[in-house]
């Protein structure tokens, strides 16, 4: 059985803001700390139900934060800050399960721990009409290589939202924002309990957990936060202006989708 697991660093228990995932601040080797043992705990999870291949995939900031040397040896880690699916790479196939680690809430979310949808250029992005977080973007393209996402942990907000989206996903709550840079956080040895019992639950029943993917053709809006980001973005090919500060693509394959969502979240956030 292969399981593929995405980890990003604001939605773990014990970190209340963004110091604790900057390598410019000295919380950060406490944040990162954190972050391997509920990666560790979801490997051990991901064994008790029977795992044989276990990938992880370092997917905050620069994607190189988790210790090689503390990640269980069970797991291969994909490491490293230019990679062509950034969060996703290595769900290049289809796997028995996926989980996310670490995770948070969209954009926009009230009492939402550090949240946010990819990077502070973006404002909003939707899919369909519906607005979509790091969450739902990632489960997508979970669902076009046909795997479900079984698993997500990280604060009381996230819960609620891939609810909304995956009704029978597991998930462990770690945490619960105070405002975007406050939280309630369980003690780490409590957290990575829940995390290992609830990713083993949700493997098991991965069966009666249908892969996300909404029906094609897809329409992808993003919007971003100045003007001067969309005039770039509207270089990516494909896209079109829709609104001052809004760029829209559509098109049949995910994949596609993804790719450019990808584009344009790096033009404007470089812009």
């Amino acid at each position: 059985m292969k399981i593929y697991i995405s980890c990003d660093i604001e939605g773990i228990g014990g970190v209340p803001s963004w110091e604790f995932g900057s390598k410019k601040n000295p919380d950060y080797s406490i944040g990162r700390e954190l972050m391997v043992g509920e990666v560790n705990a979801a490997v051990e999870g991901a064994l008790d139900a029977g795992a044989k291949e276990i990938v992880v995939n370092d997917s905050h900031g620069d994607m190189v934060n988790l210790d090689p040397q503390k990640l269980h040896k069970a797991a291969r880690l994909l490491q490293g800050e230019v990679k062509p699916w950034s969060m996703m790479e290595g769900m290049d196939k289809k796997y028995d399960a996926a989980a996310f680690i670490g995770y948070h809430a969209m954009a926009g979310t009230l009492f939402g721990s550090m949240c946010h949808t990819y990077c502070g250029a973006i404002t909003e992005a939707r899919v369909n009409g519906r607005i979509w977080g790091e969450a739902e973007i990632n489960a997508a393209f979970c669902g076009a290589h046909k795997t479900p996402l079984v698993f997500v942990s990280g604060d009381e907000a996230l819960s609620r939202e891939i609810k909304k989206f995956i009704p029978d996903i597991f998930t462990a709550i770690v945490k619960k924002a105070h405002g975007m840079r406050a939280a309630l956080s369980l003690h780490p040895d409590i957290a990575r309990a829940r995390i290992r019992e609830g990713i083993k639950k949700a493997i098991d029943s991965r069966k009666r957990i249908k892969p996300f993917l909404p029906k094609k053709p897809y329409t992808l809006e993003v919007l971003l936060r100045e003007p001067d980001m969309a005039d770039i973005c509207t270089r990516v090919p494909g896209t079109k202006r829709a609104g001052p500060r809004t760029i829209q693509f559509k098109s049949n394959n995910y994949i596609e989708v993804f790719r450019c969502f990808l584009c344009i979240m790096t033009l404007a956030s470089r812009t």
